[in-house]
C-alpha cells in the first residue's frame, strides 16, 4: 500500500508575517551596525594619531634631534591626516636637509612648513576614516615637536598640540564613543572622555 506525503505551501498571511518580522529585525540591526562601524572609524583614527605621536617621539630619541608630528588635513574641521618628520631650523628653512638625513618619499604636500622633511605620512582616506573629525587644543595648533630628549618643545616657540578629540558630530550621543589623545611633556595617552580616571584607567581625568 502506497503512502503519500502532503506538500503544503505558505499562505499569504504567513508570508506577510515573516516579512514583517524580518523588517522589524532589520530596522533594529541597521542602526546598530551603523553606530558600530562609525565607532570603529573613531578608534582607528585615534590609534593612528597616537601611533604617529609615539613614532615622532621615538624618532627624536633615535636621531638625537627634533622631530615633529603635524596634522596636515586641509579640511575644516580637520580629519586624521598627519605627517611625521624632522624639524630643521637651519637657515630658517632655506637650507634643506642633507640627502638621506631625514628621508621621505616624494615631495611634502602644499602647506607643509618649509623647514620640514617628512619620514612617514598617513591620510584618513587611506584607512577609511574620513568621517571622524578632530578638535585640537589649543585652538589653531597644528603640530607638536619632540626634542632629542623626547620632550615636547616646538623650536619656533609656538604652542604645541596638547589634546586631540576625535568624534563624529552627526552620531547620536547615546551611541557615539568619542576618544581623546593627550600629549603632556613626553607622555602620549589615549583616553575616553566619558570615563573618569579615578574610576577607570581608560578615563581622561
Amino acid at each position: 500500500m502506497k503512502s503519500f506525503s502532503l506538500i503544503r505551501g505558505f499562505t499569504l498571511i504567513e508570508l506577510a508575517v515573516v516579512l514583517a518580522i524580518t523588517a522589524i529585525l532589520l530596522s533594529q540591526a541597521v542602526p546598530m551596525f551603523t553606530a558600530w562601524s562609525s565607532n570603529v572609524q573613531i578608534r582607528t583614527a585615534t590609534e593612528s594619531i597616537q601611533d604617529a605621536l609615539q613614532l615622532a617621539r621615538a624618532e627624536a630619541l633615535r636621531r638625537n634631534r627634533s622631530v615633529m608630528f603635524w596634522l596636515s588635513s586641509p579640511a575644516t574641521p580637520p580629519q586624521a591626516d598627519w605627517l611625521v618628520g624632522c624639524w630643521s631650523p637651519v637657515g630658517a628653512g632655506v637650507q634643506p636637509e642633507a640627502p638621506g638625513d631625514c628621508p621621505g618619499p616624494g615631495s611634502p604636500p602644499a602647506g607643509t612648513p618649509v623647514a620640514f622633511n617628512w619620514i612617514q605620512r598617513q591620510l584618513a582616506s587611506d584607512q577609511q576614516t574620513t568621517q571622524p573629525q578632530l578638535t585640537i587644543t589649543p585652538p589653531g595648533a597644528t603640530y607638536v615637536t619632540f626634542n632629542s630628549l623626547g620632550m615636547v618643545a616646538n623650536p619656533d616657540g609656538s604652542a604645541p598640540i596638547t589634546q586631540i578629540d576625535i568624534a563624529i558630530p552627526t552620531m547620536p550621543v547615546a551611541t557615539a564613543r568619542p576618544l581623546r589623545v593627550l600629549v603632556s611633556s613626553g607622555e602620549i595617552r589615549m583616553c575616553d572622555p566619558a570615563l573618569t580616571l579615578a574610576n577607570d584607567p581608560r578615563g581622561c581625568q
